[in-house]
C-alpha cells in the first residue's frame, strides 16, 4: 500500500494579500504526493492578479476562477467529486502552512487509519504573520480522549522517521466519537479522510456563507472519530476580517463574536437534516448509532439533549422528515430514542403539533 495522496483545496474571495502566501506554503511541503486546486470565489480585488503568477509553476497546481461567489461551503460542493487525495484539506486564503504540516497529518492518518479527520494546533498571528499566541488548542480536548497507543499502530507507512515520529505520537490525542464538545482548531487546521465528507455532504448547498470546519467537523467526527496533534502546524491570521474568531484565544477559551456563535448554531442544524432525510441510508451502516450521530450537532457547544432537541428549529426539521426516521427506526425505537432526548412531555407536544400540522394540510 503506497502512502496517501492529499488534497489541498484553497477557497479565496477578496484575499489578494494573503492568498499568494497560502498557495506557496502548499506547494513547500516536505510531503510532495498532494495537488492543490485554487478556487476563486468571484473575487473584486487584485486575487486574480495574485493567483495568476503561480500558472505554470508546478504541475500539481490548478485553477478556477467562478463568475459568482458560492462561498466557502458551495465552492467546496462544487468541486468535491473532482478531488483526487483520499485525505482533503480546506485552507483558508488568509492563513498558511507550515512545512511539516502534511507530513504530520498523513502520518497520523496511516497510523490511525479508522479516524475520519485530524486536527494540529494553530500558531496565531496578526495581519503580517507575527505570532500573537500559540492557540492553547490542546486545552479543548484537555479531559477527552486517549493518548496515541503505539502498541496499537496499524501502519508501515514511514512518511515521517526518527525523532519526528516520535514527536507525533508524544503530541497526538485519538478521541472517540462518543466524547462530546469542540476539540478542533480553526478550519486549516484540519485535516479528513475524502470518503466522509462524500458520505455526509449536504444534499443540497448550506444556505448562507458556512463554514466547511462548523459542518463536517462535528459530523466526521460523529461517524469516525477524529485525532489531535497538539503542535501548531499552521497560522490563522487574525486581521479584523475574520468571519469567526477576530480576537487572539486566551488558555482554555474559544474566542469569536455572538454572532458568529449563533450562526454556527444554526448551520449545525444542516446536520440534523442530512441524516434526518437520509435515515435509512445512515441506519443501514450505523444501526442504533444512529441516534448518537443525530446528537451530534449539539454537543460542540455543550447543549443539553432535551433543549436541543425541543428547539423549534430541530422539530420542524423531524416532521419534515418523521415518515423517512420511522421508515428507518421503526415506532418504537423512534419513540424511544425522541422521548430520552425531548422528554415525555416534550414528544407528547411534538406529537400534538405533528397531528395539528397533518390536519392543517388535509
Amino acid at each position: 500500500m503506497t502512502p496517501p495522496k492529499l488534497s489541498f483545496l484553497i477557497i479565496n474571495h477578496n484575499y489578494g494579500r494573503y492568498v499568494g502566501q497560502a498557495i506557496s506554503s502548499v506547494l513547500s511541503q516536505t510531503y510532495d504526493d498532494l495537488e492543490c486546486l485554487v478556487v476563486d470565489n468571484a473575487s473584486t480585488d487584485d486575487s486574480r492578479d495574485v493567483i495568476g503568477r503561480f500558472a505554470n509553476t508546478d504541475p500539481r497546481l490548478a485553477v478556477e476562477y467562478l463568475d459568482n461567489n458560492l462561498h466557502q461551503m458551495g465552492a467546496f460542493l462544487h468541486v468535491l467529486d473532482r478531488l483526487g487525495g483520499e485525505l482533503v484539506c480546506i485552507v483558508d486564503a488568509d492563513d498558511f502552512l507550515f512545512a511539516n504540516f502534511a507530513a504530520f497529518h498523513a502520518q497520523l492518518h496511516c497510523d490511525c487509519p479508522t479516524i475520519g479527520a485530524t486536527s494540529s494546533g494553530v500558531l496565531e498571528t496578526d495581519h503580517f504573520g507575527r505570532p500573537l499566541s500559540s492557540g492553547f488548542a490542546w486545552l479543548l480536548h484537555l479531559r477527552v480522549g486517549r493518548p496515541f497507543d503505539r502498541d496499537r499502530l496499524n501502519s508501515d507507512h514511514m512518511i515521517l522517521e526518527g525523532r519526528e515520529r516520535e514527536l507525533l505520537w508524544q503530541h497526538s490525542t485519538v478521541i472517540g466519537p462518543h466524547e462530546p464538545g469542540w476539540h478542533w482548531s480553526p478550519g486549516t487546521a484540519n485535516m479528513y479522510k475524502r470518503h466522509y465528507l462524500a458520505r455526509c455532504k449536504p444534499s443540497r448547498a448550506v444556505v448562507g456563507n458556512a463554514a466547511t470546519d462548523n459542518y463536517f467537523m462535528p459530523f466526521v467526527h460523529a461517524l469516525a472519530g477524529s485525532a489531535c496533534i497538539d503542535l501548531p502546524l499552521s497560522a490563522y491570521r487574525i486581521h479584523g476580517s475574520n468571519v469567526h474568531g477576530a480576537q487572539p484565544s486566551m488558555p482554555g477559551l474559544r474566542t469569536f463574536s455572538k454572532a458568529a456563535h449563533q450562526r454556527s448554531c444554526a448551520r449545525r442544524s444542516a446536520i440534523v437534516r442530512e441524516l434526518a432525510s437520509r435515515a435509512r441510508d445512515f441506519v443501514s451502516t450505523h444501526g442504533r448509532a444512529f441516534w448518537s450521530l443525530m446528537d451530534a450537532p449539539s454537543v460542540p457547544d455543550g447543549v443539553s439533549l432535551d433543549t436541543y432537541f425541543n428547539d423549534p428549529v430541530i422539530q420542524e426539521i423531524l416532521h419534515d422528515h418523521f415518515d423517512e426516521i420511522l421508515a428507518a427506526c421503526g415506532e418504537a425505537e423512534t419513540r424511544e430514542a425522541l422521548t430520552a432526548r425531548m422528554g415525555q412531555k416534550g414528544y407528547k407536544h411534538f406529537l400534538a403539533s405533528r397531528g395539528q400540522r397533518k390536519s392543517s394540510a388535509g
